[in-house]
């Protein structure tokens, strides 16, 4: 980490505003925030945790090209909210 500060801080005469030393020091943390791991493979650990939380295999869905799952919008979200909250959202 001491060699990519310094590496931001000798910028070869230039001058980066404050801000932008900041967003540059901050780069290594947010990408390693927003790095995809590998899919598991059958036999191992993370496998077996995802089969015993949700039942189902983790390449279940890898050959479908249309998700059939019914999603919420802004025009049927009725059917998803149990009327009696509905109810009381009127009031």
């Amino acid at each position: 980490m001491n060699e990519y500060k310094a590496s931001i801080d000798n910028n070869n005469g230039k001058e980066y505003n404050p801000s932008d030393r900041k967003k540059l020091l901050a780069l290594p943390f947010f990408l390693s925030k927003r790095q995809e791991l590998p899919e598991p493979k059958k036999g191992q650990k993370e496998w077996d945790i995802f089969y015993s939380m949700f039942g189902a295999e983790w390449d279940k869905y890898d050959n479908i090209n249309f998700d059939q799952e019914e999603k919420i919008t802004e025009f049927n979200y009725e059917k998803f909210i149990p009327a009696q909250i509905l109810k009381n959202m009127d009031t």
